[in-house]
């Protein structure tokens, strides 16, 4: 009988630690906690180390990651005037890599990614990643379409060898080509092809509904990224739509203005989800100057993400150019590829699908703006990219300048009567049911009425938001509107009578609400500048915590409530 001694080592660092160097010996356990350990000499790991929240700060002039056991870190700083070198094999990170310095990873780290979140590197780093690096994504499904984008420097389409069939008879990979008279998509199964960055792709993972992780090794791409030139050749099917893709091993944030330079390229990002019972097939999501078309869509990009934009219409052919840098990028370790964005605007959510499965219906979004006009305008609107699932109708806006809006702004509800035309397109016939999924600080005293001028059935939304009825296969462009009308004022019912309040104590803000009918309020935190702080929903009458994690300086509380709005300016000095 062999008996082995085992040494277990608890690091509990809720403070920096300095140490020359770390050689955790065979048969040695090393548990390390949440706070700093700094090296200025070399790391062997020939034993085991778990590494929980904290982050190994790699400080010395010449160093290096080594030892015989792999290593899972959770965050790496590389300092300022450090160069560290990984010189053996499959270490990873759970969380974020920030180099100051030099990293010579050496194709001996990955950046894992889980359902939990996926691993990054920080763009605001002054320092250089060299060498290739692996890079994951996990997909919560391996069914059907993704589009994805390389984070590398001359990444081949043998990346995605181990992830997709790319000898499929029906070919698995594509790139997408504005400048062709049918379909924009193009065979790009070859191998040796170069994934170039800013370029997205589409990649038919199969037919498994299995969680899958895909992954890209290369060398990361850093600073200024700029795409090749964007075009709209105004095609009748590509219609000026342009597959791109995040270039970094990192989230991108589209809204951030200092770290995107655009030229004849419209606001929105278009999203593509795959369809629930054919791989082949899927539908679209819109997001555009903080409005989602189905709430999920929004400006965060993941990393290996590709997108659709759309050059805008002009003197044809017209040609537009993308570029990005560090700046639009973010440390968000969550590993969706959309992300939930607040909304502030009045809003309308309608949903058209087949017979009552709202999961698989195509949503359309029209937001209340005083700067809006009914025009289609490139900064506030995003066009309509029909849904190639035969299993969801495509349902969108049809503005008065012919433009089909998958989300669209509207001048605020101010006059007694408006109508907005819809469109509905659909591939087989089927009970078709309009849904109202949100419906969201309306102006109090206002109708919004679905209307079927086939019918002439005109149906209270607020009062009824579902609307089902048979249709055949085929487009449906002058049947189905929204109209708007303020209501009777000698039939408004009692405004409420709640009482609403906020207040700062004990460093906290709080917010207190009494008489309020029915369950849920809204509130909502602004600053002076119109930046959304904080919003959540409020149950019940009483006192409500909204936190103490507000620096000083004046606030806007509004509550939302049966559709009605009050607001509380609040000073807070800590």
């Amino acid at each position: 009988m062999r008996l082995e001694l085992y040494y277990i080592l608890f690091l509990f660092l809720p403070v920096m630690a300095y140490s020359q160097g770390i050689i955790i010996a065979s048969n040695t356990y090393v548990i390390a906690g949440d706070g700093s350990i700094v090296l200025r000499a070399n790391w062997a790991n020939n034993g085991t180390f778990v590494h929980n929240n904290g982050v190994i700060v790699f400080a010395g002039t010449t160093q290096v990651i080594a030892g015989t056991s792999a290593t899972t870190f959770n965050n790496i700083t590389i300092a300022t005037g450090s160069t560290t070198t990984i010189s053996s094999t499959g270490h990873s990170l759970k969380a974020i890599l920030l180099s100051n310095g030099t990293l010579q990873a050496n194709g001996n780290l990955t950046l894992l990614s889980t359902a939990a979140q996926t691993a990054l590197i920080d763009g605001s780093g002054t320092g250089e990643v060299l060498g290739n690096i692996d890079m994951q994504r996990y997909l919560p499904s391996g069914f059907g379409y993704r589009y994805f984008s390389s984070p590398f420097q001359a990444a081949t389409v043998n990346e995605f060898s181990d992830d997709v069939n790319l000898n499929a008879t029906f070919p698995a990979f594509y790139r997408y080509d504005e400048n062709l008279p049918s379909s924009g998509w193009v065979r790009y199964t070859n191998t040796s092809n170069t994934l170039t960055p800013m370029q997205g792709y589409a990649a038919n993972m199969g037919a498994s509904s299995t969680a899958k992780t895909a992954d890209i090794t290369g060398v990361v791409n850093n600073h200024t990224i700029t795409s090749a030139t964007l075009y709209n050749h105004n095609q009748p099917y590509t219609l000026g739509f342009n597959l791109a893709g995040n270039p970094y091993p990192s989230p991108i944030d589209w809204n951030t203005a200092s770290g995107w330079s655009r030229t004849n390229i419209d606001n929105a990002l278009y999203y593509f989800n795959t369809g629930a019972g054919n791989q082949y097939t899927g539908t679209y999501s819109s997001y555009i100057n903080g409005v989602s078309s189905d709430g999920i869509a929004g400006h965060v990009i993941a990393a290996m993400q590709g997108f659709f934009v759309h050059v805008s219409i002009g003197t044809f052919p017209v040609a537009a150019t993308l570029s990005v840098n560090n700046n639009a990028r973010l440390n968000n370790l969550l590993p969706d590829f959309h992300r939930l964005i607040p909304l502030t605007s009045p809003l309308l959510r309608l949903t058209a699908g087949f017979k009552d499965d709202v999961t698989a219906a195509d949503p359309m979004v029209v937001y209340f703006d005083d700067n809006a006009t009914k025009a289609f305008d490139t900064e506030m609107d995003a066009l309509k990219l029909m849904n190639t699932d035969g299993e969801v109708p495509s349902l969108y806006v049809i503005s008065p300048d012919a433009a089909r809006l998958s989300i669209c702004s509207w001048p605020g509800m101010k006059d007694s009567a408006d109508v907005i035309q819809l469109g509905l397109k659909t591939e087989r016939a089927g009970w078709i049911t309009f849904n109202v999924s949100d419906l969201e600080r309306i102006p109090y005293g206002q109708h919004i009425y679905l209307y079927d001028s086939k019918t002439g059935i005109r149906q209270d939304l607020e009062e009824h938001p579902g609307y089902r009825l048979y249709l055949n296969a085929g487009g449906y462009e002058n049947r189905f509107f929204l109209v708007f009308r303020v209501k009777d004022p000698d039939i408004l019912p009692e405004a409420p009578t709640a009482i609403f309040n906020a207040y700062t104590a004990g460093g906290k803000l709080l917010a207190h609400i009494g008489e309020m009918r029915g369950e849920v309020c809204d509130v909502m935190i602004t600053n002076m500048l119109g930046q959304v702080i904080l919003r959540k929903q409020l149950y019940g009458n009483g006192y409500h915590d909204l936190g103490s994690a507000f620096r000083n300086g004046v606030y806007i509380v509004t509550f939302f409530v049966q559709q009605q709005k009050f607001s509380k300016k609040i000073l807070i000095s800590n």
